[in-house]
């Protein structure tokens, strides 16, 4: 196998995960946050909690304290243990201006070994895609003091940016020249994500009482450079995509809550006559809908139960997500460790894929 088949499998075997989207890196594509894959992967319109600068960046705006979460992911079980994604991210609220966010993205494609034409081994290289971000989010209209909005029609408007490098480094120079190839397999890019944040109370009569809190979310996602291997003249883009989404509160008392959410994502890639050339700019492109959709039942806001539903055309998925959470406060209700884990279909015959998150809300 030559290294660059060996790369392409690569790529093939994470591939369903992600297939929702066109472009040139996996690691923009994988869902961060094992509460909004449980719910469908939907969660652009509800709090993300540390995880909020990738789902949007306006919903910065609802950090509480400080934050720190991880998640991690096997993303081909039945196939390889060295190829995962691993997320750290925080976040922090700052009083009368919003939030401020920080996220790391690591995509471990494994180890692959180059091998010549003639078959000979050359040893072994990993390949993998780092991304780090910061953002921040602020309120436009409403109450700081009441992060999840008030109860008025339209009670707040927040938005956020998000700024991120993105590196990936599939192959090094040496086991490029093995398929005599004389670069290496290496590519870099920048990009920004815009988000957007609208919260109030539907005059809509709820079994709790009261008019029904809503929130409607649109985040612009990976706008930036493309991303150059080989050819100066010629490159990837990265995965754009407009994510919007609907969250509604349809329960809520102190023992019980229930929330629902549903996004829409469409690829913002445009394809000229010729399939295997890419146009540079933003467009409406031709990639099918993705639709996500899912519900929280929360118990006394601690034990969280969750079912969701991915209607994926591109990525061959239409299938169930489920999950839940505990949330365990310490240190006199001044801290809170939270666990969160979520199953997630994948297309192509391959196993589910298991997200755990962890994380740390210091009140």
């Amino acid at each position: 196998m030559t290294v660059l088949i060996a790369i392409g499998f690569l790529a093939l075997l994470s591939a369903p995960v992600w297939a929702q989207t066109h472009g040139g890196t996996g690691v923009l594509k994988i869902k961060p946050g094992a509460r909004a894959t449980s719910m469908g992967q939907a969660g652009v319109a509800l709090n993300q909690r540390a995880h909020a600068i990738w789902w949007n960046p306006a919903l910065l705006t609802q950090a509480y304290g400080r934050e720190i979460s991880s998640t991690v992911v096997k993303l081909v079980p039945d196939l390889a243990d060295d190829v995962y994604y691993l997320n750290l991210a925080y976040t922090q609220h700052l009083e009368g201006w919003g939030g401020f966010g920080v996220n790391v993205m690591y995509l471990s494609y494994g180890k692959t070994e180059a091998v010549d034409f003639e078959g000979r081994s050359y040893g072994f290289f990993s390949s993998y895609e780092f991304v780090p971000s910061i953002g921040f989010g602020t309120r436009l209209i409403g109450d700081d003091a009441t992060p999840e909005g008030g109860s008025g029609m339209l009670s707040a408007l927040d938005v956020g940016i998000s700024l991120k490098y993105v590196w990936v480094d599939l192959a090094p120079e040496w086991a490029m020249r093995v398929v005599d190839i004389h670069k290496d397999g290496r590519a870099d890019a920048f990009a920004v994500d815009l988000g957007g944040l609208i919260q109030g109370g539907l005059p809509i009569p709820t079994l709790s009482g009261g008019s029904m809190p809503y929130s409607i979310g649109v985040n612009i996602q990976n706008l930036g450079s493309k991303l150059v291997y080989i050819e100066a003249d010629q490159g990837d883009p990265l995965p754009r995509n407009l994510k919007a989404g609907l969250g509604l509160r349809l329960y809520d008392s102190e023992s019980f809550r229930v929330t629902g959410a549903i996004d829409f994502n469409k690829a913002l890639i445009t394809y000229s006559s010729d399939p295997m050339e890419e146009t540079d700019g933003i467009g409406w492109g031709d990639a099918k809908e993705l639709w996500n959709m899912g519900l929280e039942a929360s118990l006394v806001k601690k034990l969280n139960f969750r079912l969701g539903y991915v209607n994926d055309p591109e990525g061959e998925i239409e299938a169930m997500t489920f999950g839940a959470g505990l949330d365990v406060s310490f240190g006199s209700g001044s801290k809170v460790i939270r666990f969160d884990y979520s199953s997630v279909p994948q297309a192509l015959d391959l196993d589910r894929v298991s997200y755990l998150t962890v994380g740390v809300l210091f009140l």
